[in-house]
């Protein structure tokens, strides 16, 4: 709801880590180029982005994995302040789960949303972003990325953009998207925060 108490969209914000040559993972998903340096403020930016969605857009294979992952971070009493603040500000998401058929979903809070198509999706987004509520996150699963991108579905980008390369993996982009650049960050372990619009969004 803007100030003036006309209803405005809530906006889809993608939030991705990735290298500096534009790979998510590995070429079979690995994830061991990231950073384990300890970085404060990079954490509580974290936090605080996923403190601004209420609900999150997430394929149902990477569900399986994030969803138990961050409850089991939650409930660890050898983690980490910075790792526990993350994962309740994850848990505290209402998970929309992206299936292409009916799933039984283990989850209190969790919805399941099958698509059998590209317009299925297009329309059920749609339609979420016109309920009340925070903006809605894809905090995760790179086909589902892939798919909001090519759908046009993505209102804004958040990179984290590690100084590292790895020359080969898996992309976010399958195509040409215009960006426009709307901020820029640079953290203390060489992370950059890099925040785009598509070109076609005011």
């Amino acid at each position: 709801m803007s100030k003036n108490g006309e209803n405005t969209l809530r906006k889809v914000v993608l939030y991705m880590t990735m290298t500096c040559d534009g790979f998510f993972s590995g070429p079979h998903g690995e994830l061991d180029w990231m950073s384990q340096l300890p970085d404060q403020e990079l954490n509580d930016d974290t936090v605080a982005l996923f403190q601004g969605f209420d609900s999150g857009f997430i394929g149902y294979p990477t569900a399986s994995g994030m969803i138990p992952y961050w409850l089991n971070v939650a409930k660890n009493p050898s983690a980490s302040k910075g790792e526990l603040a993350i994962a309740q500000a994850v848990n505290t998401l209402h998970p929309i789960i992206i299936s292409h058929q009916e799933e039984r979903l283990a989850w209190e809070n969790a919805e399941l949303l099958v698509v059998k198509s590209d317009n299925d999706l297009v329309e059920a987004v749609k339609k979420i972003k016109q309920q009340p509520g925070k903006d809605l996150g894809v905090p995760g699963g790179i086909r589902t990325a892939q798919t909001f991108a090519r759908l046009g579905l993505i209102d804004e980008y958040v990179f984290m953009v590690h100084p590292v390369a790895i020359g080969n993996g898996q992309r976010v982009f399958t195509g040409k998207v215009d960006l426009k650049l709307v901020s820029a960050k640079t953290y203390k372990s060489g992370v950059m925060c890099v925040c785009y619009r598509p070109s076609s969004r005011s």
